[in-house]
Order: structure tokens, then C-alpha cells, then sequence
């Protein structure tokens, strides 16, 4: 009874162990991705404004705060028609993130996951902070990035000037 375990018990990590590598390697944790591009956050910008990815090719994406306010990094179709006020822009980005039905997607900080799915509207970096967004680009195109975070006075961060563009080749 005990060979039968422990054959089970080898069996189990080399099946499970397998299927960790693949994933691991797709997500970054343990191999990181092909690609890694760096993004600075600050007030009111994002460095680069302009991300090109390869479409089908794993992306690490660092988010790295340097400002005194939390931002957040959102990626959409820019709207056909201008969207006036935060919360329109929310609904907007909430329904037609650029981070849906792709597979998985995830944020992660020093190894260690924060979120994991497959439809993610934004990923939010307080000041002084680094996180990394793991995803494989599906969609080419050229897509907006936006921090909609209200400013007061019915502004936005957005409307100060943070947004820039990813291009998926």
C-alpha cells in the first residue's frame, strides 16, 4: 500500500509538475517572458507613452509607480465617440477591456500572485510600489492606455495627460 502511494505521490508532481512549468513559463513567474517592457508612472504620465508587443508572444509588463498618488494602467479600443466624466470612462473600460477572453492573465509582485483572470479592466499601483502585468498579446491593433482616477473639479488623470498607446504587431 505504501509503493502504491508514494508511485501515486511521483506520479502526481511529475504530471502536476509539467503542468506548472507550461504555465509558469507562459505566465513569467518562474521563467519570465520573452518580453519585458517597463512603464513609469508618474503624474500625469506613463514612460513610454507608446508599448509595441508582438502579438502570441508571452509580455511582461512593469508598472512602476514613482509619483505621489495611486494610478492605474487600463487598455482599450480608443472610443468612437468622446466619453465625458470618470464614471463613463469606467463603464466604457470595464466593458471592452483589452485584457478579455485572451486566457490568463496576471498581476504579480516578487513572485507572488495578486490577481489571475481572464477579463481584467485595470491593475492599480500605489506610489513607490512595482507590480507586473504577465499577459500573452491575441488582439493586433492599437489600442489606448488610460488612468481614469478622478483629479477633483470633474477632472481626471486622463484629462491631465496620462494615456499613451499599445501597439500589438
Amino acid at each position: 500500500m505504501r509503493r502504491l502511494l508514494l508511485l501515486g505521490g511521483i506520479t502526481a508532481v511529475l504530471v502536476f509538475g509539467r503542468a506548472d512549468q507550461t504555465r509558469a513559463s507562459h505566465t513569467g513567474l518562474l521563467f519570465g517572458a520573452p518580453a519585458r517592457i517597463t512603464v513609469t508612472m508618474t503624474e500625469y504620465k506613463f514612460s513610454p507613452q507608446t508599448i509595441t508587443v508582438e502579438a502570441g508572444t508571452p509580455v511582461d509588463v512593469v508598472l512602476e509607480n514613482k509619483g505621489l498618488l495611486t494610478h492605474v494602467f487600463m487598455v482599450y479600443p480608443q472610443p468612437k465617440t468622446a466619453l465625458k466624466g470618470v464614471g463613463a470612462w469606467w463603464d466604457y473600460v470595464l466593458a471592452n477591456t483589452y485584457f478579455r477572453d485572451m486566457g490568463e492573465v496576471m498581476v504579480h509582485v516578487r513572485g507572488e500572485f495578486v490577481v489571475a483572470g481572464t477579463r481584467l479592466s485595470e491593475i492599480g499601483v500605489e506610489p513607490g510600489k512595482r507590480v507586473t502585468l504577465t499577459f500573452t498579446p491575441t488582439r493586433k491593433g492599437t489600442f489606448e492606455i488610460g488612468c481614469h482616477l478622478a483629479t477633483g473639479g470633474g477632472g481626471s488623470h486622463y484629462t491631465a495627460g496620462m494615456k499613451g498607446t499599445l501597439v500589438v504587431k
